[in-house]
Parts: C-alpha cells; structure tokens; sequence
C-alpha cells in the first residue's frame, strides 16, 4: 500500500510538473486582459452589431446575422447569453484567447521547438491578439478553433481535426482556406491513396460542421449569404499598409520584424528553402506557414479594413522566426513583440472616436487624418480609451435625441450597432429614427411623411458612397 501511495505521490508530481508552464501561461493571458473587459462591447462596430444581433435573435428566437456572411457559432453562442453584459461577452473572448495560447504552446512542443515558452507569450502579446481578445468579436474564437484543429492535425487526429476547423469557419467563413496549408503537413509523398484518405478524414466533417451552423443563414438569404461585408471605397495604401503591419504588430513589433529580417538575410544560418514536400515535419510546417502568409495577405488585400483579419498569420510568423532566427536573435524580437502593445502608439486625435494622447505625442496627418504617436501610450491603451470616447459620443446623442418631440430621422452609420444597444432599455422616444445609411427612395419616403433629416459625423459622406449618390448634404443637416 505505501508503494502504491509513493508511486501515485511521483506520478501526480510529474503530472502538475508536466502541465504548470501551460496552466501559468493560460492565467498569465487571463489576468493581462482583464483591465480592459469593461467599456461596452469593443472599439468595432461589428462587435456591437453582434450584441444587437445576439438580442433580437434571444427575443425572437430566429438567427440574425450581425453581418453576412454570417458569424453564426458566436453569434448563436452570445444569443443565448444574452442579458449578462458587455464584460461576460468580453470575458468569453479572454478566456478563449488564454486557451489558443495553450494550445500555441502545445503545438509548439509537439514538433519540439526550443522557446515554446515565450514564443507562445508573444503571440499573446502582439498587439492585435492581445486587443481583439479584449471585446466582442469573432476574431480570437476563429484563432483558438485554427490553433486547436493544428494540434490535433499534429496528433493525427483527423477526424477531430476536421470538426474544429468546421467550428473556426462558423465563426469566420474565410478559414476554410486552412485545409490547403494543413494538407501540406500530413502529406506523403508518393501515396496519393493515404493523401485522399486524410483529405476526406478533415474535409467531411469540416464541411458537416460548418454547414449545421450556416443553415439557418442559408435558410434566409440562400446562396446569396456568400458575400462580404464591403460598403466603402478601397481605402488609400497608407491605410491599407498601416493596418496590415503597425495595426497587427504594433510599432515596436515593427522593429522586432526588421531585426528578424535583417538577421535571417546576414546570417543565412539556414537554407531558405527545401525540397518541396520532403517528408520531415519541420519541413512541411515551413511551408504551410508561408503559405498561411501568402492566402490572408491575398484575403486581406481584397477587404483591407481590420487588421483582425491578419490574426491568422501571427502564430505562423512567430514559427517562422523561430525556425530561421538564432536562439539570441528570436528570443530578443520575442521580447520587441511583448513589449509593443504596452508603448508607441500610433491613432487618430479625433475627439468623437480617436485615442487619449499625452503631452509627448507627435500629432502629423496622413491621408486627410490627422493622427498621433504617442511614445508613451501603447495600442491596448488607445484602443481601450477609444472604447470610453466612442461611449461617451453615443451616450451624448441619446440624451440629446431624448428632448426631440418633431419626426426626425438620424443617419448614423457607424454609430448605429452602438446607439441601438445603449438606447435598448431606455424608454424610446419614438419621435426619432435611427438609421444605418439610407438610399435615395427611403430619403424621400422620409420627407414625404415630413421628418427632418439629420447625419452624424462624416455619415453624410459615406451615406452617399454607400448607395452611389450625392445628395445627402442636400436633404440633410449635421446632428450638432
């Protein structure tokens, strides 16, 4: 009996051995998001759209998409926790951030790389993870999907593999492009019948999984459901090029690719390329990694309008770096990259919608936008007092709108999703109409009935790029 008690006794040590760095990483990532789960549902007007969706879906017990193509495992999920608050709606995506940490460092033991550690608290730290993983968006819960349909692809667990990528496309539909770079892993060579075998092992439940979720969206829109959410013009290169690279990496991270660059390229410590399809895992995750690159900068280059739509790329860099870099050089830009969400900001000064700034700041304009850098202000801070600015706007045009007693109707674009949450348990005043954007027709069904037209700001601009017309200056005034 005391053998047995001894062998347990050594067993459960190495067990909580074996098992403290990934429980210390999931409650490093739990307790750094904490600060900042308050402040309504996120800085994105998608975030509250899938608050107001997850509501009129909970009371009416029909599925609405906060947007098509439809986000529908997170958007069903909230809709039925719907009544908690913005800070449990938050919370779900911090959690769910610590646990595709885990599963990064997981996934980094198992094909045995050195820095597991810190390189799975980089990719915690890069400040479009870190800052998506702090409201309501589907951006964090697509990220843990991919990250554990990776491991289990690496434990050739296929078929598991297949439902958890179903899961990601449930929360975003452009993930479904993973299954080319997974099947570049657990190739081999020279047998096309396992090849197949493995395909249809991921792809049939992949595909069951994803479309479960989908049918209620096709059963409203049917096959017109597959679009995308474009409703403004391409946005000018220095935008698009801003949010792609500062706006996922943050302007330290920027450094820290620079060094990483410029070290691989001196050093060559390392042959760039190998063969192709050669039958060593190190290999193949190479290329799947810079293939994951090339697809999302491909997607995101079609609608550059987050840089959340990167995300996917940020454990595949990380694993790149640590593959080419030497262990002093990747463990110093893993310390660039954990440092840049906390210093360097760069955001707009607008009083509605920009960032706080200190007296530091450096304030320069860039594509008509007048902007700041803040060297003593990281991306989590901006983003986090954007977050009480936008707040404090939409909770001014409620009460203003309260004391209205005319028929009048509001264009408020990309204040509508907040508005309609904050308003939702307030009594309505219904003298006032809030509107998204508005076309041609609906303007003069408005007049007709004899309402007065008002826009926020900026919303008469993209009021009229929205529907391809100029006249909403004309029709209405500015809501001061």
């Amino acid at each position: 009996m005391k053998l047995f008690a001894k062998e347990w006794q050594i067993s459960m040590g190495f067990f909580e051995r074996k098992y403290l760095p990934y429980i210390f990483l999931f409650f490093i990532v739990f307790i750094s998001r904490l600060p900042f789960l308050s402040a309504g549902y996120g800085i994105e007007e998608d975030s509250w759209g899938i608050a107001l969706a997850a509501f009129h879906t909970h009371f009416s017990s029909i599925y609405e998409p906060s947007r098509l193509p439809g986000h529908p495992v997170q958007e069903i999920i909230y809709s039925y926790l719907w009544g908690l608050g913005p800070i449990i709606f938050n919370g779900l995506s911090t959690i769910f951030s610590a646990i595709g940490t885990v599963f990064f460092a997981l996934i980094l033991k198992q094909f045995q790389f050195k820095h597991f550690f810190i390189a799975s608290l980089t990719f915690a730290f890069i400040p479009a993870y870190y800052i998506s993983s702090t409201y309501t968006i589907d951006f964090v819960w697509t990220e843990t999907f991919i990250l554990i349909s990776l491991y289990l692809l690496l434990k050739n667990k296929l078929i598991g593999c297949g439902l958890f990528l179903g899961l990601a496309i449930g929360c975003r539909i452009t993930i479904g492009a993973m299954l080319f770079p997974f099947m570049i892993i657990i190739w081999q060579q020279n047998n096309w019948k396992q090849n197949s075998i493995h395909f249809l092992k991921i792809l049939v439940p992949m595909v069951l999984v994803s479309v479960i979720f989908f049918i209620p969206v096709i059963a409203q829109f049917g096959i017109s459901f597959f679009t995308y959410y474009d409703q403004f013009p391409y946005p000018p290169i220095s935008k698009v090029l801003y949010k792609m690279i500062p706006g996922v990496f943050g302007m330290i991270g920027i450094i820290a690719i620079l060094i990483g660059i410029i070290s691989i390229f001196l050093n060559r410590r390392k042959q760039m390329f190998g063969v192709l399809f050669k039958n060593k895992l190190e290999t193949k995750i190479i290329y799947a990694s810079i293939l994951v690159f090339i697809l999302y900068c491909i997607s995101y280059f079609r609608l550059p309008q987050k840089s959340g739509y990167m995300i996917p790329v940020i454990p595949f860099v990380i694993i790149l770096f640590g593959y080419y870099l030497t262990s002093n050089y990747f463990k110093l830009i893993c310390i660039l990259f954990i440092i840049s969400p906390f210093a360097c900001s760069i955001n707009l000064t607008d009083k509605l919608r920009g960032a706080a700034y200190s007296n530091f700041a450096y304030i320069f304009e860039v594509s008509g936008q007048e902007l700041f850098f803040d060297p003593f202000s990281g991306p989590i801070f901006s983003d986090y007092s954007k977050r009480k600015q936008k707040i404090k706007y939409t909770e001014y045009v409620i009460n203003k709108t309260n004391a209205i007693n005319s028929k009048t109707v509001i264009i408020s674009g990309w204040w509508y999703n907040e508005i309609m949450v904050t308003k939702m348990y307030q009594k309505e005043n219904k003298s006032v109409t809030f509107e998204p954007y508005i076309n041609e027709n609906k303007i003069k069904d408005y007049i007709t009935k004899g309402y007065k037209l008002y826009y926020l700001p900026e919303q008469n601009i993209y009021n009229d790029e929205m529907y391809k017309m100029s006249i909403t200056d004309e029709v209405s005034k500015p809501f001061n």
